[in-house]
């Protein structure tokens, strides 16, 4: 059994090794927003008179949010980025089924009593309809569609070089420590990222204010307002890179991932003019 237990130490040990010097601004970002996140959600672990169900369905959704973000996070660092935009995607789920139940609780009652599904696509509707902009349902279609088995939701462990013989293929078998994979793991997390701090400028800060001194709030939400321009000029550093380094890639190939990082759009999307919100 020992001898088994060495074997795991030494995959996590070389995996541990490969992260020491990776991602060290997306991680520490992730770090102070979930810090952020865990302090919004105080007011939860109390109940308030006639919304006791209410809020004990907003801190079971704020549980499955915080946690996705956190499995998302690691999936990234696996370097498995390919199966953390499932993940991503249910952090947009959870986003906004949290506005809409701080709007209408009776529909949280609903959801945690009657056990009441909703579709992303009709929340959306509803909350469009009382006046609320969920900025974050724009990135769903996009995740959805690589949430499938296609090529486009395959490319980061697809790997093509050139060689006198003409173009080599690899396709690597659990998480890939090449450039190429790199590179979705940053994009995966600026979307990540962008969600996270979404959730914390809108409807955590609307909760958080609700049930929290003027004051106290206002340290708080200087906090995320302070994280805005790291997060831009992070995005402006990984967009600007180019997908595949200095290797030379198969046109078709650089194309297709072309199409699904959305490069363009994604930077309009998340700058807004110059502004992330």
């Amino acid at each position: 059994m020992d001898g088994e237990y060495d074997k795991i130490g030494k995959v996590e040990a070389k995996i541990s090794e490969w992260l020491r010097a990776k991602f060290l601004k997306e991680r520490l970002l992730f770090s102070e927003m979930a810090e952020l996140v865990l302090e919004s959600l105080k007011p939860l672990s109390g109940y308030f008179n006639g919304t006791a169900e209410g809020e004990t369905a907003l801190l079971t959704l704020a549980s499955r949010m915080f946690n996705d973000c956190e499995g998302a996070k690691h999936l990234l660092l696996w370097g498995l980025p390919d199966q953390a935009q499932l993940v991503i995607r249910d952090i947009i789920e959870c986003t906004l089924l949290f506005r809409l139940f701080l709007q209408k609780p009776k529909t949280a009652k609903k959801w945690l009593i009657n056990l009441a599904e909703y579709q992303p696509g009709d929340v959306y509707v509803k909350l469009l309809e009382l006046g609320v902009d969920a900025k974050e349902y724009s990135l769903y279609g996009p995740l959805s569609h690589e949430g499938h088995s296609n090529l486009l939701a395959s490319l980061s462990h697809v790997q093509e070089k050139e060689v006198e013989q003409g173009m080599l293929c690899t396709v690597h078998f659990g998480s890939a420590r090449t450039p190429e994979t790199e590179y979705f793991v940053q994009q995966n997390f600026l979307m990540l990222l962008f969600l996270i701090h979404i959730a914390l400028k809108e409807p955590l800060a609307e909760l958080y204010y609700r049930h929290s001194k003027s004051d106290v709030f206002e340290v708080w939400y200087r906090k995320v307002d302070n994280l805005i321009p790291r997060l831009e000029s992070l995005t402006d550093e990984i967009t600007a890179k180019p997908a595949f380094g200095t290797s030379k890639v198969d046109p078709n190939i650089q194309e297709l991932v072309m199409k699904k990082m959305r490069i363009e759009e994604f930077k309009r999307r998340l700058a807004g003019g110059g502004k992330l919100l």
